[in-house]
């Protein structure tokens, strides 16, 4: 009984990383829809396609997002995303090759449990190879997060704005004029909190839009040294990557 489940399970989560620039996202909210996962990641470029995984119609709290161009999904990667007060988790999604040993492991550790002498014989011989058998299992609870020693995607692909900063962890009360007020010492044009086009909430960052790069640099580098905070929360504020974020927003709210 316990390995029908795992049969069913593997190729749901596999079959999502066969599109290119996918990327895999965890930590989601159980509540989120298809349409709400593709409303956050389009920011960064046009999406293929955004979808929950699900198992008997409930949510498993993660997803995968593909992109159609690698830039969207390099820039993704990079980005510190929050929705609803969770902090989302971007990586790149592994192949389906990947993923199958790690749904195996769990099956091949329930195996020994019915045979407890059998079991301790076993133990006594084969000495060290059971913990070589249970980090996979820790990998798969992980959700394959120790790829993040890699390299960070945004230094394989993508091109920084000159002008526009991406302001994150921002405060959900934060407006547009405090965001603004936030930059007072700078020559900015815009600055602009997004939003869910549902409900009208911030999704807890926003674009600022200065005046040159070299405002835009002396902000970045500013709170580079020195965050700013905000209500306890201290913001990441970097370029961002695209030169016209104001007007990809407008467009999908």
């Amino acid at each position: 009984m316990s390995t029908s489940p795992k049969t069913t399970e593997t190729p749901v989560a596999a079959e999502k990383v066969e599109l290119p620039n996918k990327v895999f996202v965890g930590n989601l909210p159980f509540k989120t829809t298809d349409e709400e996962l593709n409303e956050l990641f389009e920011q960064f470029g046009p999406v293929a396609e955004a979808r929950v995984i699900r198992r008997a119609g409930r949510s498993l709290g993660y997803g995968f997002v593909a992109f159609v161009e690698a830039a969207g999904a390099a820039a993704a990667e990079a980005a510190q995303l929050e929705l609803d007060e969770r902090t989302i988790n971007v990586e790149t999604a592994r192949p389906m090759s990947e993923t199958e040993p790690r749904e195996a492991a769990p099956s091949a550790r329930r195996r020994p449990r019915r045979a407890r002498k059998a079991k301790e014989a076993k133990e006594a011989s084969v000495g060290e190879e059971k913990p070589a058998a249970e980090k996979p299992t820790e990998e798969a609870k992980e959700g394959g997060r120790k790829r993040r020693t890699k390299a960070p995607a945004a230094a394989r692909t993508g091109t920084p704005s000159e002008t526009v900063a991406y302001v994150g962890n921002l405060p959900f009360a934060t407006t547009d004029e405090e965001l603004s007020s936030l930059f007072a010492g700078f020559s900015i044009s815009s600055a602009r909190i997004v939003t869910s086009k549902k409900t009208n909430r911030s999704k807890g960052y926003g674009f600022v839009t200065f005046s040159s790069n070299d405002d835009q640099s002396k902000a970045i580098s500013k709170y580079s040294d020195a965050p700013l905070v905000v209500s306890e929360r201290p913001l990441t504020i970097k370029a961002a990557m695209s030169e016209t974020p104001m007007e990809s927003t407008e467009a999908s709210a």
